[in-house]
């Protein structure tokens, strides 16, 4: 696999906070989305997001080159659950998932030509989409939408609204509720699956057969609308966050731009080339 173009950027401007990562290797490519943490618990002195990133990384390096999606999910899922146990807090974070360490991923696989998902990352492959959003966020940054907009109707300053984003103070409770949704085994319209430690249900692990792609594009939840060139992708999100930084109109989000900082969530963006 070539790289053609990769780049990895934090919301914050600050890079060691980068939640998001990057995998590439003879067999493998990915993206990694460390899921932005919903309570104050850090491992190891890391946010959760930038921990369970790191672990799947890591992890990434020791696949046979022949593992199915269903075999790399399981391994990734082990390695997560191994931190919890050496750090005696498994059957904690087993009660109450919303303080797990957890990310969304997207893998192309060289040997099955095969594109794997978990949660809420995207992909571009010859031009055609491939994305696995979740339901709950669509309601939740409508929600977090009509909120801000009674803020203002009710005389609160579009500034104000930047400095202190009172839209997601709303819904944080709702962010952590939704936690019971995480990787449940029963039947929801708000399941979604991660990688957190715990079993991934099998219909949460989307696959995908490729014909052969002369490009495919991974990319994290960090680019509104995902183009063939990293240019393009990171015009539009220019374009986006100038028409709407607090992300509740033009693209509505779960979280819009705090005040210094330069998105809304940190950002990693890998265009491979395959060759035979």
């Amino acid at each position: 696999m070539k790289v053609s173009e990769q780049f990895l950027k934090s919301k914050t401007n600050r890079e060691s906070e980068c939640e998001d990562s990057i995998f590439v290797s003879d067999n493998f490519a990915a993206v990694i989305d460390g899921v932005t943490g919903k309570s104050v618990r850090k491992f190891e002195n890391e946010t959760s997001g930038l921990k369970c990133s790191q672990l799947i990384k890591k992890a990434l390096v020791d696949l046979p080159e022949d593992s199915t999606a269903n075999q790399v999910v399981d391994f990734l899922t082990s390695a997560v659950y191994a931190m919890y146990r050496e750090l005696g807090i498994d059957d904690h974070v087993k009660n109450y998932p919303a303080e797990r360490a957890s990310a969304c991923i997207a893998v192309y696989s060289k040997y099955r030509n095969e594109l794997w998902m978990v949660g809420d990352c995207q992909c571009l492959v010859d031009g055609t989409l491939y994305s696995n959003p979740k339901p709950v966020d669509a309601v939740l940054s409508d929600i977090r939408s009509l909120f801000i907009q009674t803020e203002m109707k009710r005389g609160r300053s579009f500034e104000e609204m930047l400095e202190t984003d009172s839209g997601r103070e709303y819904i944080l409770p709702l962010l952590k509720r939704q936690a019971v949704f995480q990787n449940s085994a029963t039947e929801n319209d708000y399941n979604y699956g991660v990688i957190d430690g715990f079993k991934v249900p099998e219909k949460e692990i989307k696959i995908f057969k490729l014909m052969h792609p002369t490009s495919v594009i991974l990319a994290t939840d960090g680019y509104p609308r995902l183009f063939d060139t990293l240019a393009q992708s990171e015009a539009y999100l220019k374009e986006i966050l100038l028409i709407d930084p607090l992300c509740f109109h033009e693209f509505k989000s779960t979280k819009g731009v705090k005040t210094g900082d330069c998105s809304f969530d940190d950002r990693a963006y890998l265009s491979i080339s395959s060759s035979s």
